[in-house]
């Protein structure tokens, strides 16, 4: 049990990191200069951004959720893909929030982010389990 809260954690750990520095990595979102987390300046950039900056974000989250359903089908021993579908969930709702607090997001943005979490975390754990059965049969 402890194992499985550990790799649902981390999992949310790997995909939040990674969907917070790649919105980072454009200087025209998030300024270099500016000191503090993004959340600080979110507001403002939700406001002004363009469709684009919500394209790489929708990128970014769903290879966040991937990576981390991949980090979570990696350490669970069993039912990978029922704890990578709870990091999408969890995700989703982390998401859903932020949609809810931070006005100011295209409409297409909201519904596309509820068919980004799900399936991308559950294709990390069917990557997972496809590597780990390929390994077994060259070991055979």
């Amino acid at each position: 049990m402890i194992r499985n809260t550990l790799a649902v954690l981390l999992g949310i750990l790997v995909a939040i990191t990674l969907i917070t520095f790649s919105v980072m990595i454009n200087s025209y979102w998030i300024p270099y200069d500016y000191k503090g987390l993004p959340i600080e300046y979110w507001t403002s950039i939700v406001r002004t951004a363009k469709g684009e900056f919500f394209i790489a974000l929708l990128i970014s989250s769903g290879v966040g959720s991937l990576l981390g359903g991949v980090i979570c089908a990696l350490i669970v021993k069993k039912a990978p893909k029922a704890y990578a579908m709870l990091i999408g969930f969890l995700l989703l709702l982390i998401a859903i929030a932020e949609v809810s607090i931070f006005k100011g997001h295209p409409t297409w943005y909201k519904i596309s982010m509820f068919f980004i979490f799900f399936p991308f975390s559950w294709l990390g754990a069917r990557i997972v389990e496809w590597l780990q059965n390929r390994v077994l049969k060259t070991q055979k």
